[in-house]
């Protein structure tokens, strides 16, 4: 078939099934209590109900992902995303009192949190169940109707998916695509109520730019480097364990794992030494099951391209001992792989690395640090490992990025009760907790007059002005 034929095959497609959720909102454009509690407990019982299934379909598209992982990062975090909407629904969806001006009473404002229609979100495939169902959750707790296009790089999810979906929710209500090269841009370009996109910053921009054609308002989940930075008063070892065990987990390819890491000068072979010998403690071999492996073979030469250029460039690159990466039968692994002295222009320092590659760099003084970080883009997240509070301080205040972790990384995603999202390059707006319903809804600004008699309110101050109106004023600071 002729691409411009699929294509145009493609947009007739989604729009109609645009027009169809949109009809169904339009007929219920206010869900009450009960059938958004609903939604929400049916969504559970399909992640509880198909777990060993959504479980083997995830290994199989990355041809191994660890089990564990995979019921810690996707699974519980799923049911931990529907859970706590439920638990607050009731209060996010009660009229948030604000205050009236003296002038204005005896009436009373508020802010009412109206659904907003259809929805569109676009998940990556890293995560691609937790990141398409902890969004959804948010819509349905908000009252929407949504589209899910989930990620060609996860084939098989994708289409469990569309077949849990389409069994527990009507057609109009939420439904599946597939993305790919000519669907994405489609999707973005319907004219939504929000759209929400996981993924790259290069392609977020393009994301935007189709949404805007629409004036469609966009959340942006992007990435970019994130940086983490070990003081001089805190154990190297204990910071380069806890360091690799987030740089390692689903293989590295996690929006929020640390990128590079700075330490002090002269303790870099001491931080070496402590996330190798944490890689090896925590995995056998590259057969072991527990290692992730790369979700494709283009994302495998990619890093592999990114290690050389580096190496050419001038840089030591370090691996544990007899573990070297691998390509078994299309399954392609990567162990932890230090970098020391990486050029600052190699695209291994210039680009997102999302994979177990950590590039070292040092320092002697830490201010140092934060002007090498504010000269780059905002990252989605910045680890800072101290004791002292003046350098937690100098770090929350002094850079700006996403999320901010201390002594600890990654684990600040799965707090549900904590907004999450990027800033600049790593992204806009946010999710999770009361932020995820509030970027799914319209919070309407009410102004309701209560008179108890016909003269009173801004009536008294109805023309024709004279002695009252004038005296009101001078009240009034007028």
């Amino acid at each position: 078939m002729p691409k411009d034929t699929t294509s145009t095959v493609i947009t007739s497609n989604l729009r109609a099934s645009f027009d169809m959720h949109r009809a169904r909102f339009l007929d219920n454009p206010f869900p009450l209590y009960a059938d958004r509690m609903d939604n929400l407990s049916k969504l559970d019982r399909m992640i509880a109900q198909n777990k060993e299934a959504l479980i083997t379909a995830i290994n199989s598209d990355f041809g191994c992902r660890s089990r564990t992982e995979t019921i810690l990062a996707e699974i519980v975090n799923c049911h931990g995303s529907v859970h706590y909407a439920r638990k607050h629904l009731r209060r996010w969806m009660r009229p948030r009192r604000r205050r009236t001006s003296f002038w204005s009473l005896p009436a009373k404002t508020y802010r009412l949190a109206q659904p907003l229609g259809v929805v569109g979100i676009m998940s990556p495939w890293n995560y691609a169940l937790h990141l398409a169902v902890a969004p959804l959750a948010s819509a349905l707790a908000a009252g929407n109707c949504a589209m899910l296009c989930m990620s060609e790089e996860t084939p098989t999810l994708t289409a469990l998916m569309t077949d849990l979906i389409a069994q527990t929710f009507p057609a109009d209500q939420v439904s599946v695509v597939l993305a790919g090269p000519e669907t994405s841009p489609e999707f973005a370009s319907l004219p939504f109520d929000h759209l929400l996109f996981t993924g790259s910053t290069r392609v977020g921009k393009l994301i935007a730019a189709a949404a805007a054609q629409n004036l469609t308002p966009v959340t942006l989940e992007l990435g970019g480097k994130s940086p983490a930075i070990v003081a001089q008063d805190y154990s190297v070892a204990e910071a380069a364990a806890r360091i690799a065990w987030g740089k390692t987990l689903n293989a590295g390819q996690t929006c929020v794992a640390p990128d590079y890491v700075f330490v002090p000068k002269g303790n870099e072979q001491e931080f070496v030494d402590a996330a190798l010998a944490k890689f090896t403690a925590s995995y056998s071999s590259m057969n072991d099951p527990d290692l992730t492996a790369i979700v494709s073979e283009r994302f495998f030469v990619r890093m592999q391209a990114m290690l050389e250029e580096a190496r050419q460039g001038g840089a030591t690159i370090l691996q544990p001992d007899g573990m070297t990466a691998t390509d078994t039968n299309g399954v392609y692994k990567i162990p932890l792989t230090i970098v020391l002295d990486a050029p600052d222009d190699c695209e291994l320092m210039q680009e997102e690395i999302f994979g177990p590659i950590l590039p070292v760099k040092t320092y002697t003084d830490l201010s140092a640090v934060v002007r090498y970080i504010n000269a780059h883009d905002r990252p989605l997240a910045l680890y800072c490992f101290t004791h002292a509070r003046d350098t937690i301080q100098m770090f929350q205040r002094e850079t700006v990025s996403g999320t901010f972790g201390v002594n600890e990384t990654v684990v600040q995603y799965v707090q549900e009760d904590l907004a999450f999202g990027g800033v600049g390059a790593s992204g806009q707006g946010a999710y999770h907790g009361p932020e995820g319903f509030d970027t799914f809804s319209h919070l309407k600004s009410v102004f309701e007059q209560r008179s108890i008699g016909s003269h009173t309110g801004i009536k008294l101050l109805h023309p024709p002005y004279g002695r009252l109106a004038s005296f009101i004023l001078k009240l009034m600071k007028g």
